[in-house]
């Protein structure tokens, strides 16, 4: 019969356990670093989403708005009075 090596056993025991440990660590770690990283994004997400919400009420200018977004009717009724003239006159012209 062989003898058991008690002080063996062990120290093999203490490395295996601070493999384990440095294992579940290393998981910990990897797991903090993305769930930082999707609260971050989120509230990055969340920032601009307010950041839209809130620019209308502070930028309001008393200024008329010389952009070219500003809604012009002119345009249209000209197109409108010269379909008029067409479908009304003896004599349409060609525009």
């Amino acid at each position: 019969m062989n003898p058991i090596d008690i002080p063996a056993i062990e120290a093999q025991a203490r490395r295996l356990r601070a493999a384990e440990i440095q294992r579940i660590n290393g998981l910990f770690a990897e797991r903090t670093r993305l769930v930082a990283k999707l609260a971050v994004r989120s509230v990055a997400a969340g920032a601009v989403a307010v950041s839209e919400a809130l620019r209308p009420m502070f930028s309001w200018s008393p200024r008329p708005d010389t952009r070219s977004s500003a809604i012009s009717i002119e345009p249209l009724l000209d197109r409108m009075n010269h379909a008029a003239r067409a479908l009304f006159s003896w004599n349409p012209q060609v525009r």
